[in-house]
């Protein structure tokens, strides 16, 4: 159990730890992740346009009379469930094809992010038809989102098992069959199991072949398995089947990156813009790389190549006035923040970031709508928002260079004690401490975050609050 920094008669606290990236916010551009089992089956916790065709997937395609699907999903549209429900069981009744009304019903409810009413007819699908693999197989992925890794486990074996047994639908039996190779590979990824992994994935590709998504994965997995080249050629194969997987180079880089070989991530990195010199995601993804290793000039450069590919490109937008900031040059910063907020004014790296650069301003205006983007941040992402600690972390600053130093220290003292500290809220939980004249609890929170942490937006402050300390603090 970890430690905490904390004096006996003080509230704010400091629980050390890798601190979360600060930088999070920005555009996962050269993320390349386990993919979840829900990629492969099309389930959807989204806002989507469901159609008869997407709901019923190719699993039957050309095999049944969408009408009364249509009629059904019109149904649940105007909030009349039951009608819904009589329109897919009679879908259902005249094609058995089909999948089980209450499959149907619950992809409708996933597809407006109701996850109880969605598992309630799942569950009642396995007492209706215990014999279809499919509601087995879409509780396994609901469970593996939930990280619910050994109960994943559990359901798609029972799903494959069910499977095996299964005729009274090619088409839907070879989708099940996909679908339990992918399930099973993700559980086997997820525990870093990389030959079960391997055998799971070659069942999957044995079946679809054209997959971008299951050459991806199993590059991912041939590199964790040591096998670079074969990593390699699976992620071309990816590329070349959808142009919109990760550029092969960048995706190696991703992977040596994560086992610190820095000097073979930059050598890929270096590959990947020579090779698409005019694809500004292959830029920008490079750009946040070097934005990453603290090589602003270069970040600078791949960026602003990206937006002189694509003036209108957010991301770019957001990742140079990121750079800006890093660079505390806060007049671009602005500019570039402002122009991505004008832009989307939803998206919240974009509002964000805006308000942290505002706050440094000395205009009152501008100070003033620093303190309102970062209130409604707060208001609009409150629990289970990815990006509730980002939003109070910002507001609590915020708070801080307007002199209320009580609001900013309560809301730090919170998120200190669930250890999900940002390294600019270490920063400012710093400040505040120095504030109180307790500077060598500062100086170890600063002296922790900088020997992790090689670039953040706040560092150079933070670099330099540390050397003011001295080594006799306090």
């Amino acid at each position: 159990m970890a430690s905490r920094f904390s004096h006996p008669h003080s509230a704010l606290v400091f629980l050390p730890g890798k601190v979360t990236e600060s930088l999070a916010v920005l555009p996962r551009l050269l993320a390349v992740a386990v993919v979840a089992a829900a990629f492969c089956s099309g389930i959807s916790t989204t806002h989507a346009q469901v159609t008869a065709q997407s709901l019923v997937g190719k699993a039957v395609s050309g095999d049944a009379e969408f009408q009364d699907i249509t009629n059904g999903i019109n149904r649940f549209r105007d909030r009349d469930i039951e009608g819904c429900r009589a329109m897919f069981e009679r879908a259902h009744s005249s094609n058995p094809k089909l999948p089980p009304p209450g499959v149907l019903m619950s992809m409708l409810w996933l597809s407006v992010n109701q996850l109880q009413p969605a598992r309630g007819e799942l569950e009642q699908t396995v007492i209706d038809y215990p014999a279809d693999p499919e509601p087995y197989l879409m509780l396994g992925d609901l469970a593996f989102q939930e990280r619910r890794v050994t109960d994943a486990e559990t359901l798609f074996s029972r799903g494959v098992a069910l499977t095996d047994a299964f005729d009274e639908n090619p088409k839907r039996k070879r989708d099940f069959q996909i679908r339990g190779y992918a399930g099973l590979a993700a559980v086997a990824e997820a525990r870093k199991q990389w030959a079960l992994a391997e055998k799971q994935l070659t069942g999957w590709l044995d079946l679809d072949p054209d997959s971008a998504s299951g050459h991806q994965r199993m590059g991912i997995v041939q590199f964790q398995l040591g096998k670079p080249t074969e990593a390699l050629t699976e992620f071309r194969e990816a590329r070349s089947l959808d142009q919109t997987a990760v550029q092969p180079e960048l995706a190696m880089a991703r992977l040596y990156e994560e086992k610190k070989d820095t000097d073979k991530a930059r050598r890929l990195i270096e590959l990947a813009i020579e090779s698409s010199p005019q694809d500004s995601a292959v830029l920008l993804a490079s750009a946040q790389w070097y934005l990453g290793q603290n090589e602003l000039e270069a970040a600078k450069k791949q960026t602003d190549a990206a937006l002189a590919i694509d003036e209108k490109s957010l991301d770019a937008k957001i990742v140079r006035g990121a750079i800006a900031r890093v660079e505390r040059d806060y007049a671009a910063a602005e500019k570039f923040f402002s122009a991505a907020h004008t832009q989307s004014p939803l998206n919240f790296p974009a509002s964000n970031s805006l308000a942290l650069v505002l706050i440094e301003s000395d205009d009152d205006e501008a100070r003033q709508r620093a303190l309102e983007m970062a209130e409604g941040n707060v208001a609009l992402h409150r629990e289970n928002s990815p990006q509730q600690v980002n939003a109070l972390t910002t507001l609590a600053w915020v708070f801080y260079r307007l002199g209320r130093r009580e609001d900013a220290e309560q809301i730090l003292t919170q998120i200190s004690q669930s250890n999900q500290l940002t390294s600019d809220g270490a920063y400012y939980v710093a400040r505040l401490l120095v504030d109180r004249g307790e500077s060598k609890r500062a100086r170890t929170i600063l002296e922790q975050v900088l020997s992790q942490e090689p670039v953040f937006a706040t560092r150079a402050d933070a670099q330099e609050l540390f050397e003011s300390l001295g080594t006799d603090s306090e």
